[in-house]
C-alpha cells in the first residue's frame, strides 16, 4: 500500500526502512553497531557467569501478531564457548511483507571475552556481513569478501564481551533485586561508547510454554530507550518487551511450527513509527517557512541548529523554524581541497566513494562539470532516475545499491553521498522527518557542500534543494541511523505558522 508524498506525484512512501530495520535490530542488539561489543562489567561477588550448554527457542510478536522466531545456542568448544543466534523475522513495510534473516556466531573464552565473531543480515537481494577477531589487543574487522573494503584494525583497552541477540552479553546468575550495572557499549564502526544502564527490578514468576518459571525482571536503558527482560536463574532470557509493541518470549520448536502455519496479520511498521502533527500544512511547493512546536521527552540540543533549520526556545517550549533554501553560489571548483572537510570526503563501510566502480560512475554522471552545486544537482537527479523505488529493509552498501538498482530513501542517500565524495564534493546523510499526508515519517536525504554552506537534496524525489518539510534530526553514516531510537515514540509536532512563498521567483527544483 503506497502513499503519496504531499505535493509530489510519487506513490512511494518516504519511510526510511533502514530506520525501521535499525530500530528492530538495534533493540534486538544484533546490528554491528552500538550494541555489538560491551566492555567487561564489574560484578559483585554473588554474581557469577552461568557457563552451561543451552539451546533456547523464542517466538517474536509485533503488536500481538506472530512475526518470527529466534534460536539461541551456547555450546562448549574445547576451552571456549560457541555462541550462536539465529533470527527469522517478517516485517510489514508499506504493505509488503519483507523477510529478514539474521545470524551471528561468536567464539568466546571461559570469561565470555571475545575471540572471534561473524554476523549476517539478509533481506531479499541485499545481504550485510561483518566479521571480526581479536589479535592481541587489536580488534580486526573485515567483510565477507574483498568487495566490502579493507580490514579495519582497532586498538582496544580491554578484550570486549559480545552482546547476544537474545538476552544479556553473558548469562549471569546470583542476581539480587536492586543490583545495578552500567555497561559501556563499544561501537567498532564509529569508535564511540554508550552507557547501557541495567537494573534488577524484582523477582517474579512467569508462565513460559505452559509452566511457571522463577525470573528476575531486569530493566535496561540505552539512549533513553527502556527495555524490559525477564531472566531465569541460569541467566537466560525468558521474555523481552521492546518499543513498537515487540515482544520476545521463550517457546519451543513445535509451538513455533504451529504458529508459522497461521495467518500473519502484521501491523504496518511505517504507521507505527510515524510522528503525529497538529495543524494544517499547505502544499510544500508553496511553503517558504514553517514553524513547528515540538513536544518531546528528548533533549532537543542534539537536533541540528543552523541556517536552514533553527532551534528556538520560547517560554520553555522548543520550536523549529525551517526556511526554504536558495541555491547557493559555488565557492570552489571540484575536487574540494581543504582539509577541514576531510570527514565528509572519506569512504566508509557503507559509503564506498573510493571503489573504482563508484568513481567511474560518478565521473560519468558529472562529466567535466567543476561547479559543485551543478554537479550535486546532476548526481541528485541521476540517482533519482537510476534507482527503482522499493522498500528495502536492509543495511545498505553503496556498491551493492549501484548494482541492484533499487532501494528506499536510505539507499538513494547512500549512493548519492558516495558519488558526490567520489568526485570531490563533501557530502553527508541527513536523517529526520518528512511530511506525508497526515503526519511526519522517518526519512533520509543528502546535504552537499557548496563552499560557504550546505545545500540539501532529496534524491528519492529529486528535490534540489529539499523543501522546508524536511526536518533534520541528526547527521551521519548508515551506522548512526539507529540513533533515531532516541526520538522513537517521543515526538509530537504542532504547526504554529506556515508562510507561503512570496511573489519572488521560486528556486527551480529537480533536474537541470
Amino acid at each position: 500500500m503506497g502513499l503519496s508524498l504531499s505535493g509530489n506525484g510519487s506513490r512511494f512512501s518516504p519511510l526510511i526502512t533502514l530506520g525501521v530495520l535499525g530500530i528492530f535490530l538495534g533493540l534486538m542488539a544484533v546490528m554491528v553497531k552500538d550494541h555489538y561489543f560491551s566492555t567487561p562489567v564489574a560484578l559483585s561477588d554473588s554474581v557469577k557467569i552461568a557457563a552451561v550448554e543451552s539451546e533456547d527457542w523464542f517466538m517474536i510478536r509485533i503488536k500481538g501478531a506472530y512475526a518470527g522466531f529466534g534460536r539461541s545456542r551456547q555450546i562448549r568448544q574445547g576451552d571456549n564457548w560457541l555462541l550462536n543466534d539465529e533470527l527469522s523475522i517478517s516485517l510489514n513495510v508499506q504493505g509488503r511483507i519483507k523477510p529478514i534473516l539474521i545470524s551471528s556466531e561468536s567464539l568466546v573464552d571461559e570469561a565470555f571475552k571475545l575471540v572471534s565473531f561473524s554476523v549476517k543480515v539478509s533481506s531479499g537481494i541485499i545481504t550485510f556481513e561483518q566479521q571480526g577477531r581479536m589479535e592481541g589487543r587489536d580488534l580486526v574487522l573485515f567483510g565477507a569478501d574483498s568487495k566490502t573494503g579493507p580490514a579495519r584494525r582497532l586498538r582496544l583497552f580491554e578484550t570486549p564481551r559480545i552482546s547476544r541477540s537474545l538476552g544479556l552479553p553473558m548469562p549471569l546468575t546470583g542476581l539480587s533485586v536492586g543490583d545495578e550495572f552500567q555497561v559501556p557499549i563499544f561501537d567498532p564502526i564509529d569508535r564511540q561508547k554508550w552507557d547501557a544502564r541495567i537494573k534488577v527490578l524484582e523477582t517474579s514468576r512467569l508462565n513460559v510454554a505452559g509452566r511457571e518459571v522463577e525470573a528476575w525482571l531486569v530493566q535496561a536503558e540505552l539512549r533513553s530507550v527502556q527495555l524490559k527482560m525477564w531472566i531465569d536463574r541460569d541467566g537466560r532470557l525468558l521474555k523481552g518487551q521492546l518499543p513498537l509493541g515487540i515482544t520476545v518470549v521463550r517457546s519451543d520448536r513445535d509451538e513455533i511450527s504451529r504458529q508459522m502455519q497461521t495467518a500473519r496479520n502484521l501491523p504496518e511498521m511505517m504507521s507505527m513509527a510515524s510522528v503525529p502533527v497538529e495543524g494544517t500544512i499547505p502544499d510544500p511547493a508553496t511553503i517558504d517557512m514553517i514553524r513547528l512546536r515540538v513536544q518531546s521527552g528528548v533533549r532537543m540540543g542534539i537536533v541540528p541548529n543552523e541556517a536552514r533549520q533553527q532551534v528556538r526556545e520560547n517560554a520553555g517550549e522548543i520550536e523549529l523554524v525551517i526556511t526554504r533554501e536558495t541555491v547557493p553560489e559555488p565557492a570552489y571548483s571540484i575536487p574540494f581541497q581543504h582539509k577541514n572537510m576531510e570527514e565528509f570526503l572519506e569512504s566508509s563501510r557503507f559509503i564506498r566513494s573510493d571503489h573504482p566502480d563508484i568513481i567511474a560512475r560518478a565521473r560519468t554522471v558529472v562529466g567535466d562539470e567543476k561547479d559543485p552545486v551543478k554537479a550535486a544537482r546532476l548526481i541528485n537527479a541521476w540517482v533519482a532516475g537510476y534507482l527503482e523505488k522499493a522498500p528495502t529493509p536492509a543495511v545498505p552498501d553503496a556498491l551493492v545499491v549501484l548494482n541492484t538498482k533499487q532501494g528506499d530513501c536510505n539507499e538513494h542517500a547512500v549512493l548519492a553521498v558516495s558519488l558526490a565524495r567520489a568526485v570531490g564534493i563533501p557530502a553527508r546523510i541527513a536523517l529526520g522527518l518528512v511530511h506525508m499526508n497526515d503526519g511526519f515519517y522517518y526519512h533520509a536525504w543528502v546535504e552537499y557542500w557548496a563552499g560557504n554552506r550546505w545545500v540539501s537534496g532529496d534524491p528519492l524525489i529529486n528535490q534540489f534543494p529539499a523543501d522546508p518539510l524536511h526536518v533534520t534530526l541528526l547527521y551521519g553514516d548508515v551506522d548512526k541511523h539507529v540513533n533515531v531510537l532516541t526520538f522513537l515514540g517521543r515526538l509530537k509536532l504542532e504547526v504554529i505558522e506556515a508562510r507561503k512563498v512570496s511573489s519572488r521567483e521560486k528556486e527551480p527544483q529537480g533536474s537541470l
